[in-house]
């Protein structure tokens, strides 16, 4: 199966009125982007993503600058969903009416059915756009912009994980993968949860789901180890080894996270690390050890990979920002996937 749709923008190597016009073309759906601060800088970010079916997934960095959605933006575009997680940077303003400020680690809920008004730092983020079509039933008009550390924390697990594996998914893979998120999505924003918070932390989805996020936050430390884990989760090592058991162990899951991240990041046209650089940073003993680890696992070099990943974007750096604009104009008009697969 042909991997699903792409989205990349780079605005770096454009002349300033051309930079502007791309980036305020590409983010139009969503905000207007304005300089702010004393410098005045003109608004520019670069953007690469995957459509998944109903779903929009993306790293975005840009500059400093404010983003601003009025009602008239309101009135002529989508009320989807914006899940933003600054893994770098942040902001602060006014979203859904509200005071707010984000920082590092953080994920902003965007409420795109309201007026926002916001002053962002130079970031690195990843977001996640949903319909609001399949969360139905949730009150998102009652969502604070910030979640309690406990929620914000699994839900910015899900969100790097999602963006990390979806260059490799497929059509095939596109009805799973929404119902999974949006089953999640509905789990974690209800606003009356059935199990109570501590109930929930106890869950072994729940361990799991840390568990992994604490791995793929860790895997360049030394200090990431079986024992390690189970003393930051607070759990025994007994419950881990059970939990991991189907995943060949802990230590082998490691290894696969490390791999998965290293074609992750080779298949992300923004990334410009060295191979050496790469394999250093995720935690390989060596770049050889790295080379002969990645082409067993893949079947290829790392090299020839990221060659192919980089032909491909070629052609996509040449998408018009037009296909984000329908993809949000098709998308709330149409049927949700889930539906669509029922029959």
């Amino acid at each position: 199966m042909a991997p699903l749709p792409r989205l990349f923008y780079v605005t770096s190597n454009l002349d300033e009125s051309t930079a502007l016009a791309t980036w305020r073309a590409v983010i139009s759906p969503l905000f207007e982007p304005r300089p702010c601060g004393p410098g005045r800088r003109t608004p520019t970010g670069s953007a690469y993503g995957v459509i998944i079916g109903d779903l929009v997934v993306a790293k975005v960095a840009f500059n400093a600058q404010d983003f601003v959605r009025d009602a008239q933006r309101i009135a002529v575009t989508p009320d989807h969903l914006l899940l933003h997680l600054y893994v770098t940077g942040g902001f602060n303003g006014v979203v859904t009416g509200r005071p707010t400020t984000i920082g590092p680690g953080k994920v902003a809920l965007i409420d795109l059915g309201q007026p926002i008004a916001t002053r962002a730092f130079a970031s690195g983020t990843v977001c996640l756009i949903v319909p609001r079509k399949l969360l139905g039933g949730l009150p998102l008009e009652t969502l604070q912009p910030r979640l309690d550390a406990f929620r914000n924390d699994l839900l910015a697990a899900h969100m790097l994980s999602l963006q990390e594996r979806s260059a490799q998914l497929t059509e095939a893979d596109v009805a799973a993968t929404v119902a999974e998120t949006t089953g999640f999505l509905r789990r974690l924003l209800a606003p009356a949860p059935g199990p109570s918070l501590a109930q929930q932390k106890g869950t072994d989805e729940t361990v799991l789901t840390l568990s992994e996020a604490l791995i793929r936050d860790n895997l360049a430390s030394p200090q990431l180890s079986p024992d390690w884990l189970a003393g930051r989760l607070d759990v025994s090592r007994a419950s881990l080894y059970r939990l991991f058991a189907e995943r060949g162990g802990i230590m082998r899951y490691v290894q696969e996270r490390r791999l998965l991240a290293v074609q992750a990041a080779l298949s992300d046209p923004i990334e410009t690390r060295r191979l050496s650089r790469l394999a250093s940073d995720l935690g390989f003993k060596s770049e050889a050890h790295f080379s002969r680890s990645f082409r067993i696992r893949f079947g290829v070099t790392a090299s020839a990979y990221r060659k192919a990943q980089l032909d491909a974007s070629a052609a996509i750096q040449l998408t018009s920002p037009a296909v984000v604009q329908q993809w949000w104009t098709a998308v709330a008009r149409s049927p949700p996937v889930r539906d669509l697969a029922r029959g």
